[in-house]
């Protein structure tokens, strides 16, 4: 009689094999990063490949490009017993009859300044308190962050304007802080300032001779869910507007970029808006540099410049009028299958272009915020270069003593 054995079939008997290297990190780099961060701790090899710094630009060139907005996050500053910090995932916003809002860990727990939302690039979240006494970039996704240094304006009384983007040219993300005495307001007083994550320091950067043009809005209060600050193409923009002497007389508006690898600032031509009223908010859609112009509360005008650096390619995209409600301010985004999303203080409000409707969307535990700015939820580490090579091997020797 044969033996159970001789009856297995002989394939079975093969080694499984071991998938490639190639393999393993395409497979994990369409995971969320919850689930990575967990996964370092499987093996030296793995923490090696989901630490490195093709991984993590490969993965979150996957998650940018998502197409279901699965992995981004409207973060929104609020208040209550301290200031924190909550995170609405697109996805439920848009799609969801309730989103219940993720709890975002503060990083600074002792520190007694308010740090307001200025911007945000391929995950990292950049904040600031009123003053500039004190900022830092964070990643909320992996809980990582990192102290900028002090950075004190010549202005006493300043009215700055922030920008924050990355610059693929010298693989180094850069925060600009433009700061002039709005009690002066003279080009002479006017202040830029570029920090360097890379050099961990800041420069001074001439400003530009486009007249004396004083900013309206930090960048990046519209746009699609890649909006960045106001960042497109390694340029940062702004809505500004020259000013008469008069603080309460302005004359003329512009649109101004600037370029982060190279520093210098460029003029981009506005379209021919018709009769509008004074807010200009800057943003993207999509790839197109886009503009949301404020037509005397009656409705919001959405213009897209097709062609860069071509007036003609402007084109009005969409005509959002304004919903029945007295306290609408208009903050908005854009998901990627063209619904928008209105944020006005603890209200989501989402707008259909196919039929100008609104509909609330139902949100828990929220309280009002100031500042809302989405980010995509990425590996990418705040320190500099030195700092993260420096936490990756303290994690390295921290799971080798396990």
């Amino acid at each position: 009689m044969e033996s159970e054995a001789s009856n297995v079939p002989s394939n079975l008997n093969m080694t499984i094999p071991i998938p490639s290297v190639e393999l393993v990190s395409e497979i994990l780099s369409r995971l969320p990063v919850k689930f990575l961060l967990k996964f370092r701790s499987v093996s030296k090899s793995w923490l090696s490949l989901i630490s490195s710094s093709e991984f993590i630009k490969n993965h979150l060139n996957l998650s940018a490009n998502n197409k279901e907005d699965t992995h981004h996050v409207l973060i929104l500053d609020v208040g209550g017993g301290k200031w924190n910090y909550k995170g609405f995932p697109l996805k439920s916003l848009f799609y969801d009859s309730v989103t219940e809002p993720l709890e975002l860990d503060f990083p600074i727990e002792k520190n007694n300044h308010w740090h307001y939302v200025k911007g945000s690039c391929n995950g990292l979240v950049y904040l600031s308190d009123y003053c500039l006494e004190y900022s830092l970039l964070w990643n909320p996704t992996t809980r990582k962050h990192k102290d900028l240094p002090p950075f004190r304006p010549r202005a006493k009384k300043t009215e700055p304007a922030f920008g924050f983007g990355y610059d693929e040219l010298h693989d180094d993300y850069k925060v600009v802080i433009i700061s002039y005495n709005y009690t002066i307001r003279t080009s002479d007083d006017i202040e830029v300032k570029v920090y360097s994550l890379k050099s961990d320091s800041w420069t001074s950067v001439d400003y530009c001779d486009e007249g004396i043009f004083f900013i309206k809005k930090s960048p990046g209060y519209c746009g699609e869910i890649l909006i960045d600050n106001g960042f497109l193409g390694g340029k940062l923009y702004w809505g500004t507007s020259i000013s008469d002497p008069n603080p309460n007389v302005h004359n003329s508006r512009n649109i101004m970029a600037f370029d982060l690898a190279n520093e210098k600032w460029e003029k981009v031509e506005e379209p021919s808006y018709g009769e509008r009223e004074t807010e200009l908010l800057v943003g993207k859609l999509g790839s197109d540099l886009c503009v949301f112009i404020d037509y005397k509360t009656i409705h919001i005008g959405v213009w897209v410049m097709k062609e860069y650096e071509v007036k003609e390619s402007w084109i009005n995209m969409f005509t959002i009028p304004y919903p029945n409600d007295p306290e609408w301010f208009p903050n908005f985004f854009m998901s990627n299958k063209g619904k928008i999303l209105s944020v006005s203080g603890a209200t989501f409000m989402i707008y259909n272009s196919t039929d100008d409707s609104f509909r609330y969307s139902c949100v828990t535990n929220c309280h009002d915020g100031q500042y809302a700015q989405f980010y995509l939820e990425s590996l990418v580490c705040p320190l500099s270069t030195q700092g993260a090579e420096n936490a990756e091997k303290a994690h390295i020797k921290k799971s080798s003593n396990k």
